[in-house]
């Protein structure tokens, strides 16, 4: 992590995050459902974080004290015994003392099971009332990602004081200069495209098949039917195991 941080800043990007939410490897580490460690990583809250804890200083030796490091955090894995808002808060103020610049707050596990804040019925963001109970823990700015549809939602979250940036996810696949549009007044709401009884995950591959057209650079062109993305998506993830349990098992 620590090397591909310090490629990013040799490559222009403008910064990294260590993404430590979501399921994905330094998640699992915090979350007591996946962490059975028996060993110095596991068991407590503080052994279960001392990896993240690791990583970020690694990170922040490799890319120097004058580059922008964020750490990405679940709110709550949202699985039954996993990472839950008391432990993310503990983190949280963790953080508070390692050399990172933002904490941008989500949530979620990609795991079998495991419900999705995108699937909720409420509208709005996700995260805005975590990180208001988060801005007392901490002294570090931060973004919450997840939920924000409109620029009033993201004005008004800033306003409030909850956050001091957003998240824009599913908005940017639709329209990738928004934040620009925004600042201009234009596009205040942009319009969702909306589907009929999706099955589950049906959604979210849609937009994932959004995000491979453009970087391909073919924005403007239509994905077409849910039933056809889906058939697409599933294909493509089929060709992809294929190429993976080949390069395995050598």
């Amino acid at each position: 992590m620590a090397m591909t941080a310090r490629l990013a800043r040799e490559a222009g990007f403008g910064g990294v995050q260590v993404h430590a939410a979501h399921g994905f490897l330094l998640s699992q580490f915090l979350s007591p459902l996946f962490n059975q460690r028996t060993d110095d990583y596991g068991g407590s809250l503080d052994n279960r974080m001392r990896l993240m804890r690791e990583v970020i200083i690694a990170v922040r030796e490799a890319v120097g004290h004058d580059y922008p490091v964020l750490v990405k955090l679940n709110s709550s894995d949202q699985l039954q015994g996993g990472f839950e808002e008391a432990e993310a808060l503990r983190v949280i103020a963790a953080l508070d003392e390692l050399p990172i610049d933002l904490i941008d707050i989500s949530g979620g596990t990609y795991f079998p099971g495991a419900s999705s804040a995108s699937d909720a019925s409420a509208s709005g963001p996700y995260f805005v009332e975590f990180a208001k109970r988060a801005r007392e823990v901490t002294t570090l700015p931060l973004m919450a990602t997840g939920g924000f549809k409109t620029l009033a939602q993201a004005e008004d979250a800033v306003a409030q004081g909850a956050v001091d940036l957003v998240g824009l996810a599913r908005p940017l696949a639709l329209h990738p200069s928004l934040p620009a549009l925004w600042q201009a007044g234009e596009c205040p709401a942009p319009e969702f495209p909306r589907f009929s009884a999706p099955p589950e995950g049906g959604v979210t591959a849609w937009y994932t098949l959004r995000l491979t057209q453009l970087g391909e650079d073919r924005e403007h062109e239509s994905l077409g039917e849910l039933e056809t993305v889906l058939a697409d998506y599933e294909a493509r993830d089929a060709a992809r195991a294929k190429t993976w349990n080949a390069h395995f098992a050598n």
